[in-house]
């Protein structure tokens, strides 16, 4: 779907109140406007015309309410709705910034590498850590290799416990607004399910792969359908709500 396709269906509300509004506005102006010449007065015309202008006052009457309701719901219900969103909506990019730095900081701990803060903060954009655990450290090994042989329970609890403070802060969130896109709320929803699963992930052969299938997936943007999307599609879900 094309993003301006997307950004309709996502403000079709607040679109059609601007639409409603600019329809009231021009209604009032042109209602109010004097159509009564002087010419007609005593004439057959004078009559039509009063009619007229009598439609004319119910329309600006209509128009005007309508306008006044408007502003009242906003006043009352739209800007506070968009302060709370927004407040929310900056919570969640702080704790998923948080959350990538802590996943990083323990895949570098795990593989013997120094996780120094420029380094950590170079490494949440994708394409540079796609790069940097994709070098060969041996023969038959990657970083990323290194990175799973590496993680003891104590690296893979300190990683589930992030995931888990994230999933709380997406399902306080998801739980105090109204996300308006169905597909976007289904997705979150999604997301808190597999959040909610790496709860039982541990330090095991097993256990291992769905936590890094996941966190390559978060950390570089790749989809099993689609390959590297070239995307971050958590950080797409927060700016959807």
């Amino acid at each position: 779907m094309s993003p301006l396709r997307t950004f309709v269906r996502r403000k079709a509300l607040d679109l059609s109140l601007w639409a409603l509004f600019v329809v009231c506005a021009f209604l009032t102006f042109k209602a109010s406007a004097d159509y009564f010449p002087s010419w007609a007065e005593g004439t057959w015309i004078e009559n039509v015309l009063i009619q007229f202008e009598t439609g004319n006052q119910i329309i600006f009457d209509v128009s005007v309410g309508a306008i006044v309701s408007l502003l009242i719901y906003l006043l009352v219900v739209r800007i506070p709705e968009f302060r709370k969103r927004s407040r929310l909506r900056d919570n969640l990019r702080r704790r998923y910034s948080l959350l990538k730095e802590e996943c990083i900081m323990n895949f570098l701990w795990a593989c013997g590498e120094p996780a120094g803060l420029d380094l950590v903060d170079q490494l949440k954009d994708r394409e540079t850590f796609k790069s940097y655990f994709k070098v060969r450290v041996s023969d038959s090994q990657e970083r990323w290799h290194a990175v799973l042989n590496g993680l003891d329970e104590a690296r893979v609890r300190a990683i589930v416990a992030e995931l888990a403070h994230f999933r709380r802060e997406l399902e306080f969130t998801l739980a105090s607004v109204d996300v308006d896109d169905a597909q976007a709320f289904a997705l979150l929803r999604n997301l808190t399910r597999i959040l909610h699963s790496s709860e039982r992930w541990t330090a095991g052969y097993d256990e291992v792969k769905p936590l890094s299938q996941f966190m390559w997936s978060l950390h570089t943007g790749w989809d099993w359908v689609q390959g590297y999307t070239g995307r971050d599609a958590v950080a797409d879900l927060i700016e959807a709500i």
